[in-house]
């Protein structure tokens, strides 16, 4: 009975152990998912910290934009992240890529594990984050949240599964050995999360473009406008407070020993804060030791830096390796600058140089300085295979490092350019110059007139946005009644330069061209466009006035009719095929304009100077109308001279204006009909040209009339027309000697000759050369007006209209003994490069008629080229 009694006492007494034990192990599961949770939380709060760095750095006229960027972009990301990504980095399937459960059942839409769940979530949610600030300004809210789903849906989680899932072919949670280590140590995401973010702030930035107005024609960084400092630097102070439950998040919670487990947290939290300290110290010390001054956005950053490289060395290493990773850091950050200086890749927070550069100096760091007691406490692994080399540890760990880093560039560098290069192809990735000068809360989210004048100090002008958003009023822009265009992206739209774009040298079956735009105008009144056949090359330079409307029709009709004219001769080309396609396209803009006119008087007074060039065969045509001019580089003898095949119509030239007055001497009265008007004869006292396309007012009774404004009529007497569209055509048989040909408006010759353009030409490098004449045309402008050449090109659009008009150029090398002609065929496809506005009037007719205009004709395609090289440009 007793011994019956004692085993009944010990079944109780096991029984109750179990119980005891199963209930420990809830407690030790509950505080584990507590701490998860509240790890998540500070890890998630970091949003807050990232949203005011962005919207302190960022202008005025973007700080709503931004805002909104950060908090839909979470809101993507967690649906994304729900959906797919947690399910393809931590679910089961293959060391590449999870899909499912351990017990086989898919693992989509996170219906299981939900700790773990929002734990890995606010690491991507940080991770999918970087690149908003890096793109800001200028991207396009769908392109960014259609990026942000890409990366957290699939991009991030790939890298993730690889490092850190159970399964993971790098992960040291896995039984994969790498160059025999357990596998590449990122604990906390210094590779993971911001290498993987910083590689996608790189790729962003470099296709989407700098912002407007940020580097000067020599590429020189011209300094833009913070919001707040004081937001930046409050972002920076709850980043910090961030990052100590990012750096200790994955630090799990040890159920044998929870002294041990908080003085690891101790630890990583301790090494977090050295590294950025020590980050933060080494760039103010250096900068005020070298320019006396320190910029108070670098320390802020370089203190992210330090705090971003701690991510995967603050729980391997120990603390004098810490401080001398954040110190490296820091110089590793102002390299990172340097190097997105040099290549003129505008990232608005540097996103880049603290992610990117510095996530990549702490998955290295791991390979220098881990040690394998920390190894040992961190990972969990009993006997390390390697560990730091500066610790006995070999090269092996940092091997491996290496290979996780280049795993990661691989596959968010590939990736990442497959989504922004479809982006750019549909149109979708840069907002509309206007937009992004009036300011993207104007545009989309209720901003106030105020907010527009914060760019780069200045005031600019006001901008009201009217029922179409993507339409603006700019008030006062002009001398004249208003106008409303709009510019519009096309795919593969990259802006280089402060307000100049340029092709440095692209090729076609008949030569190379070198393409150059330059604004000095408000807005850009310009257009210029090269169509590459197998049948021929057309080059056209269209130099507008009174707005960019004509130029830009020009641009996206004159090519179509000439093309559709071709291709009804069997693609001959021919003198009254030019001629005539000149005419039609006067015809269509003249139909247009007669239906806007009683709402939008003004196009009658918007005209342009059009030079067109084609090369067909071993004949160069060149027809013009105005004074953009076409110049001729040939051989003869030892030299190259410079031949002019364009005419200049312009009633400054003497003998053209002497011609003119006799030409119209019966029909309007030659003395009356051309006026010499501060310095400069003008037909009328208006316009200087004899030959336009446009300026309907000068051609036509019916639009010299109300609703246009009586100053902006033409004086009687008169008998329209008194300037014509009929282009002046020069038929040009080619030779061996004929090098090139330069096609430019008259912005570049007012500061250059004929002859000193071929000189220039001639004597320098192929590539750029169209941005070269550019150049030296400004330099010329800066020392006859007396003004030094970095206050010209560093003043802003409008103001240098006071010293140049726009420019563009277009430098033509023909390429002998490989002509080609394909017939009809060869005019049917063509690749396309355009410069400048695409101005769309603000009237449902009119946007009728330029939709029909590009839409009838076919789509051209883009030249094959790298995805840095702009195919089709706006400025």
């Amino acid at each position: 009975m007793e011994i019956q009694a004692l085993q009944e006492q010990f079944s109780q007494l096991n029984a109750t152990v179990y119980q005891l034990e199963e209930r420990l192990g809830r407690n030790h599961l509950m505080t584990s998912n507590l701490w998860k949770i509240q790890a998540s939380i500070f890890v998630f709060f970091m949003q807050v910290g990232f949203s005011l760095v962005e919207a302190g750095t960022v202008r005025l006229k973007n700080t709503r934009s931004i805002m909104v960027k950060n908090v839909l972009d979470t809101c993507v990301c967690v649906i994304a992240f729900w959906i797919f990504g947690y399910a393809f980095g931590f679910g089961y399937g293959s060391k590449y890529i999870g899909w499912e459960f351990e017990s086989g059942k898919e693992a989509f839409f996170g219906s299981r594990g939900q700790v773990d769940f929002f734990f890995q979530f606010s690491f991507a949610a940080t991770c999918a984050t970087i690149i908003a600030g890096a793109v800001a300004e200028r991207t396009q809210l769908l392109a960014y949240l259609v990026y942000s789903f890409c990366l957290s849906s699939f991009i991030y989680p790939v890298i993730a599964h690889l490092i850190w899932s159970n399964s993971g072919l790098l992960s040291a949670s896995s039984e994969h050995k790498v160059l025999g280590t357990h596998g590449v140590l990122d604990n906390a995401g210094s590779m993971v999360v911001h290498v993987t973010g910083g590689v996608t702030a790189l790729v962003g930035s470099w296709m989407v473009g700098p912002r407007i107005g940020r580097f000067d024609i020599d590429g020189k960084p011209i300094p833009m406008k913070s919001h707040s400092m004081v937001f930046t630097a409050a972002g920076t102070l709850i980043l910090w407070v961030g990052f100590f439950g990012f750096n200790t998040a994955p630090v799990d919670y040890n159920k044998d020993d929870g002294l041990a487990w908080t003085s690891e947290l101790a630890r990583v939290a301790c090494n977090t804060a050295l590294s950025a300290a020590f980050s933060g110290i080494a760039v103010f010390s250096t900068q005020q030791l070298i320019r006396k001054r320190s910029k108070p956005e670098d320390v802020f950053n370089s203190v992210l830096g330090g705090l971003v490289a701690a991510c995967a060395t603050s729980g391997v290493v120990r603390p004098y390796a810490a401080a001398i990773i954040g110190f490296v850091a820091g110089y590793v950050y102002l390299g990172g600058v340097w190097v997105l200086m040099k290549l003129q890749i505008d990232d608005v927070v540097m996103a880049a140089p603290v992610h990117l550069f510095c996530g990549t100096w702490g998955g290295l760091a791991v390979g220098f300085f881990a040690a394998p007691y920390e190894i040992r406490l961190t990972f969990g692994i009993d006997e390390p295979s390697a560990w730091g080399l500066f610790h006995g540890g070999g090269l092996a760990q940092l091997g491996t490092q290496v290979i996780g880093l280049l795993v990661v560039y691989i596959w968010v560098g590939v990736t990442t350019f497959i989504v922004f290069y479809a982006l750019a192809y549909f149109n979708a990735l840069r907002v509309d110059r206007q937009l992004e000068e009036g300011g993207l809360d104007l545009a989309f989210h209720g901003g106030s007139d105020r907010e527009t004048d914060a760019w780069n100090g200045e005031h600019r002008r006001p901008f009201s946005v009217i029922k179409d958003r993507k339409i603006f009023s700019v008030s006062k822009l002009r001398s004249r009644c208003s106008m409303i265009s709009l510019s519009g992206q096309r795919r593969g739209e990259r802006s280089l330069r402060s307000s100049m774009w340029y092709k440095p040298l692209k090729s076609t079956a008949y030569g190379e061209f070198s393409f150059a735009m330059y604004e000095a105008n408000y807005f850009m009144e310009d257009a210029g466009e090269v169509e590459a056949t197998s049948s021929g090359v057309y080059i056209g330079v269209h130099d507008g006035h009174g707005g960019a409307e004509a130029a830009t029709f020009l641009k996206e009709r004159l090519y179509q009719t000439m093309k559709d004219r071709f291709l009804k001769q069997n693609g001959v080309v021919t003198v009254d095929a030019i001629r005539d396609a000149f005419l039609d396209t006067e015809e269509a803009f003249v139909n247009i304009v007669r239906d806007a006119f009683p709402k939008s008087p003004h196009l009658a007074t918007v005209g342009s100077c059009s030079l067109v060039a084609i090369v067909s065969g071993d004949t160069l045509y060149v027809a013009n109308v105005g004074d953009a001019r076409a110049v001729l580089g040939a051989t003869r003898g030892i030299e190259v001279t410079a031949i002019q095949l364009s005419v200049d119509h312009n009633v400054n030239d003497t003998e053209c204006r002497e011609a003119y007055m006799k030409e119209h001497e019966l029909c309007c009265g030659g003395d009356n009909l051309v006026w010499e008007r501060n310095g400069k004869w003008r037909v009328k006292g208006r316009l200087q040209l004899t030959k336009s396309f446009g300026d309907l007012c000068m051609k036509y009774a019916e639009f010299n009339r109300e609703p246009l404004f009586s100053r902006f009529r033409i004086p009687e007497p008169f008998k329209p027309p008194i300037i014509s569209v009929d282009p002046s055509v020069n038929v040009h048989q080619l030779t061996i000697n004929d090098e090139f040909l330069i096609l430019a408006s008259d912005g570049l010759w007012e500061y250059l000759t004929n002859e000193e353009a071929v000189e220039i030409v001639n004597t320098s490098p192929r590539k750029d050369i169209a941005r070269v004449l550019i150049k030296s045309a400004l330099q010329i402008a800066a020392r006859t007006r007396e003004v030094p050449y970095n206050d010209l090109v560093h003043m802003p659009s409008g103001q240098r209209r006071e010293y140049h008009d726009d420019m563009t150029v277009i430098v033509f090398f023909f390429k002998h003994g490989s002509r080609r002609h394909d017939g009809e065929n060869g005019w049917k496809h063509s690749m396309s490069v355009k410069g400048g506005q695409a101005a769309k009037i603000a009237l449902n007719a009119i946007s009728a008629h330029m939709h029909k205009a590009s839409g009838h004709h076919g789509r051209s395609r883009p030249l094959s080229s790298p995805p840095h090289e702009t195919v089709i440009i706006d400025l």
